[in-house]
């Protein structure tokens, strides 16, 4: 435990060096663009206003979606997904990008995959945003099932920060790791409701079960509950317990692995 304790200090610790340094990626990414940054905000939007087109007037829920309208469901499922495996995806070489930086200016290298994720915040609240305008043009106006969107933001961030460091670790120790993440993650949108209800009647019994072992589908799902005021997180006790369990056993192990390899990164670069 004295290395997650000592992983939790250092992401506090150097917490105003992350947003710091996520601003300066985020700019450096549109600089070179004559709108700049406006690309930040624009890109989600257009990107709903085309899935608003395609799945709000064309298919409709012909997709499996609960009694929620299509649209917001989906675009929650989009948000989250988003902001999950975006991260980890974006953070598998996280760790090699940041260390001769590190070096440089004195930092940890374990925040890279902190860095990552503040970066990708914009973008996923934006859809958010939007999945909620829409969802109270439908009739879905904000109650009390909205507070626990802090909760679900909260394993959010613990999810997919510990799963990043986990990945970014194993990455520069067998390059070859980041191909079989990239390979799963390519399928993982349809296995974990993003797209679609994998809870409908259609879908054969274990796979339903199955699902629910999935962390995606947690976050996604829990955060839809929240916004669409369906049910509380403490109602899905065995679920949840899982959750945590799992997260905390990837946190547990990628601090160990970190902190163990730390100073033979640059041995396998």
């Amino acid at each position: 435990m004295k290395d997650v304790f000592q992983y939790i200090r250092e992401q506090i610790k150097y917490l105003p060096l992350i947003v710091r340094m996520s601003k300066y990626n985020t700019k450096n990414n549109y600089q070179n663009f004559m709108l700049g940054r406006i690309w930040q905000y624009a890109n989600p939007i257009i990107m709903a206003t085309f899935y608003y087109v395609i799945f709000g007037f064309i298919f409709k829920r012909s997709l499996g979606a609960t009694s929620v309208p299509y649209l917001p469901w989906m675009l929650v499922g989009l948000s989250i997904w988003g902001i999950t495996n975006g991260t980890i995806l974006q953070s598998l070489s996280s760790i090699i990008g940041q260390l001769n930086l590190s070096n440089t200016f004195r930092f940890p290298v374990s925040i890279s995959p902190s860095i990552t994720f503040v970066g990708n915040i914009i973008e996923s609240l934006v859809i958010l945003l939007v999945a909620a305008m829409v969802g109270v043009y439908n009739g879905y106006k904000p109650s009390i099932y909205w507070v626990q969107m802090i909760y679900y933001f909260f394993a959010i961030i613990v999810f997919t920060v510990s799963y990043s460091l986990l990945n970014a670790t194993l990455t520069t120790i067998f390059r070859d790791y980041s191909q079989i993440v990239r390979s799963v993650s390519r399928i993982g949108m349809f296995i974990s409701g993003v797209m679609m209800n994998l809870q409908s009647d259609f879908i054969p019994v274990f796979i339903r079960k199955l699902v629910l072992l999935n962390p995606f589908y947690y976050l996604i799902e829990g955060m839809r509950d929240s916004l669409f005021s369906q049910e509380w997180f403490y109602n899905k006790l065995p679920a949840t317990l899982f959750f945590w369990t799992l997260t905390l056993f990837i946190l547990l192990l990628g601090t160990h692995l970190f902190y163990k390899y730390q100073e033979s990164f640059r041995d396998f670069l």
